[in-house]
């Protein structure tokens, strides 16, 4: 990958964003990585692969308890532009549910990546904001998030309280913070890889004891990029 443009393909597989796919990984998605700088969505979904493969693969449990929705399908772009296929991706996920599912889902508002992990039969969805924002500065994705419970809902012909009917409860997690303008894809996958290794489908408000820090280490977000390097040697991404 020594020119500029050139690029490799990673296969994901249906079970991961439910559907089959594959991602796109070009020079210039290491070279923000080795040079630590903002990520894009190449980046983000190698990573929940490796996730996939290296937590969930083979363990039942911690498959059948955590999915993924793909950031290619539904971001803000694509929220204003397609809100409609969006939607429908969305609960097409949720339909998949068998038992309670916590659905991590990485989003890009267009400038900066947030994770929400979504609870769709308890309607709760947890907001992890490494810069410490409200969800209220992103109307159009909680409209989308609720609208899609709500169809869901429906689909699944659930009975609820008529005084939960068209409340969905959202919580702001009180996680780790960012001290400058580009790590908050690293924080978005170590929110990910605590949240599954933690193997919780609730989530505290104060976040976990065991990952409780006001902001993460510069070691703490070298082992992100350690973890994504090697996965990157052993899928034959990059060569040494």
């Amino acid at each position: 990958m020594a020119t500029a443009g050139a690029i490799r393909l990673l296969d994901m597989e249906e079970d991961i964003f439910g559907y089959s796919c594959t991602e796109t990984i070009g020079k210039e998605d290491l070279e923000h990585i080795f040079r630590h700088q903002e990520l894009g969505v190449g980046v983000i979904h190698t990573y929940i692969r490796f996730l996939y493969d290296n937590f969930m693969r083979g363990n039942d449990q911690l498959s059948n308890r955590f999915r993924f929705v793909s950031s290619s399908l539904v971001n803000k772009a694509l929220i204003c532009r397609e809100p409609d296929s969006c939607r429908e991706y969305l609960v097409k996920r949720f339909m998949a549910s068998s038992t309670n599912n916590l659905y991590l889902w990485p989003y890009n508002s267009g400038c900066h990546w947030l994770l929400l992990a979504i609870d769709p039969l308890k309607e709760v969805v947890y907001f992890l904001n490494s810069i410490d924002g409200e969800w209220t500065n992103y109307p159009d994705m909680k409209q989308l998030v609720d609208t899609s419970i709500k169809v869901f809902r429906s689909q699944r012909q659930a009975r609820v309280p008529r005084t939960k009917s068209s409340n969905i409860t959202w919580i702001k997690v009180q996680c780790p913070l960012q001290r400058n303008g580009i790590d908050c894809g690293y924080f978005v996958m170590r929110f990910m890889r605590e949240i599954i290794n933690m193997n919780q489908i609730e989530i505290p408000i104060t976040y976990f004891d065991e990952y409780k820090c006001a902001h993460y280490t510069r070691l703490q977000l070298e082992q992100i990029k350690e973890e994504l390097c090697q996965y990157f040697i052993e899928k034959r991404l990059i060569s040494i």
